[in-house]
Order: structure tokens, then sequence, then C-alpha cells
């Protein structure tokens, strides 16, 4: 499918949607229904999902999600019961098409069975699920429909199979497991999901990695650098990205972490400014991040490797 009528298809699958679903519909349509695996969760600028939290189970039915504790199976982190909200479009932004009113429980609500929004996305392209769930009252300005920058969201972003534990960090047959295509699930900056768009992928070569958002052979990479692998940092691997241009503030040395969880699903997050002053110029004296998350300063691509093109 070319990308004229990959559009055409994703504006009419959005024109049907706002169409087909009103307030009384279910609060999740089936393609939503069933188990989802958990790719990453932000709130508050923290990935509250890494390390154990990776892999865990959401449940969806027609009007209640649940995402289970991993370590509590009687304690579930989130259960929302939702229903449909009215569309309210803004002279700035159509309102969301699945927008919902919930009502939530679990160990991440300030208070319990507080009536409060929520809303979702599958992406077209790579079947994701993103979940935004709201667990206590927002004061402030939000960064983004889809964003787990602030204290009251909960961002959570999934995928249908299940995922695979993190491999320990090999340096030399990472290098060789990196080159190749990878799709970009998810892309969150400022722990802000905007940026995960259709076709959005990353080209990694031997030395060199390629980060664009259509695939047109010609069309001008969105980022892109050099890149070589260091010794571990306890559980990540540790990939020192040089960027061309790209990233915010101040190119050049972005050092970063990395998780591999089997052979094609990859993690990467890395920082695109906020060093100290005498980092600035220094770029020796950036340090890696310590949180394996997307934050102000830090971003997050969560990748699945493409398939290689018919011959």
């Amino acid at each position: 499918m070319n990308l004229r009528c990959f559009s055409f298809a994703a504006l009419t699958l959005v024109a049907l949607s706002r169409a087909n679903v009103c307030a009384g519909s279910p609060a999740f349509t089936k393609e939503a229904h069933g188990d989802w695996y958990v790719l990453a969760a932000h709130q508050n600028n923290k990935n509250i999902a890494a390390d154990k939290g990776t892999g865990s189970k959401v449940t969806i039915t027609a009007d209640r999600i649940v995402w289970h504790n991993p370590e509590k199976a009687d304690v579930p982190l989130l259960d929302a019961t939702c229903q449909r909200s009215k569309l309210v479009d803004t002279p700035k932004a159509k309102a969301d098409p699945n927008e919902l009113t919930s009502t939530v429980r679990g160990s991440l609500c300030r208070m319990q069975d507080a009536t409060l929004a929520a809303r979702w996305k599958i992406t077209p392209d790579n079947d994701v699920l993103f979940v935004l769930v709201q667990v206590a009252a927002f004061k402030g300005n939000r960064n983004g429909t889809y964003s787990g920058a602030a204290p009251a969201d909960v961002l959570i972003i999934c995928q249908r199979k299940p995922i695979p534990a993190a491999t320990k960090p090999d340096p030399d047959g990472d290098a060789n497991r990196l080159v190749g295509r990878w799709a970009v699930l998810g892309e969150l900056d400022d722990a802000n999901g905007a940026r995960t768009r259709p076709q959005g992928h990353v080209e990694i070569t031997a030395k060199e990695f390629f980060k664009r958002g259509s695939f047109k052979a010609k069309a001008k990479p969105e980022q892109e650098g050099s890149w070589k692998l260091l010794p571990p940092q306890g559980t990540r691997g540790r990939i020192d990205f040089d960027f061309k241009y790209g990233i915010e503030l101040n190119q050049g040395r972005s050092p970063s972490l990395y998780a591999f969880f089997g052979d094609d699903l990859l993690m990467i997050v890395y920082p695109e400014g906020g060093w100290a002053k005498d980092a600035v110029e220094n770029q020796d004296r950036r340090p890696p991040p310590t949180h394996f998350g997307s934050d102000g300063s830090r971003n997050m691509w969560i990748l699945r490797r493409m398939s290689a093109p018919s011959p």
C-alpha cells in the first residue's frame, strides 16, 4: 500500500470510528478486547513498568480495563470501569473518538472509586494499544493527549503478544542483533507518545542509524548519526549515539541505554539534553540515564524488528 492509500485508509478509519461510536456504545470495541502485554507505562515522568512491570498483563472487556499486578494478584495496579463520554470538539482540536469516563480502583489510585477521564487507541500499522487512565484530579496543562508526564495520568503502551524476558547485555553479540530495520511501536518524548506515527521506523547499520517517519525511499531522516556499544550498566546495555541532528539543544554524544527482549523487540532510552553546564561542551562528561524511561530530558524508542523486504 502506498503512502497516499495508507493515509486515506487511516483517515477513513478515524471518520468511521467517530461516526459509529456514540455515547451508548461499549467503552472498548471488540478489536481491543482480550489480553495485552505492557511494553512501557509512564506516570509522573517515570516508566513505572521498568523491570518488573514490563510484560505484565492488561485485560480489556467491553466496559472494563484491568492492569494486573505481577507481584500481588489480588490487588490490581488499575481496575477501571468505563463508559463512553460525549464527544466535544474544540476550535483547536477534535475530541478523541475513544474518550471515556471511568471509575478507577487499584494501587495506583490515590482515591478509590473516583470518577475520572480515560481514553484509548490502537495504532493502525503495528497493532499497539495506547491507554491513558487518569488516577487523580488533574491540575495544570497536559503536554499531550497520550502523555504520562503528570502525576495524575498513567499512560500504558501494550502489544498483543507476550513479551520475552530481557536478555543479558552482550556487546559483541548485540552489535550484530542491532543491525536491521525496526518499526517504531512507541516513541516517547517527555513521556508523551505523540511522536508515535504510522510508518515510523529506525534503520541501524554496522556504524550508523537513521530515524525516518516515512517509507519513501527519498524521505530525509528525522534523526541520524553513528553509534557504538560500551560495557553494560547493570541489567541494561550501553550504546553511545553521536547525533548529527535530531535532538534538542545539543547535538553530539548521547550516552544511552538499551534492552533486548528476545531478538525482535528492542527498547532504547537516549538523552536529548539536560546536561550539567560542564557537560555541554565536554561531551565525555555526559552520563547515561539512571532510569529506563522517558522524562523531560530523555526519550524512549520501543522497536520491533521488521521483516526483510521481498526480493
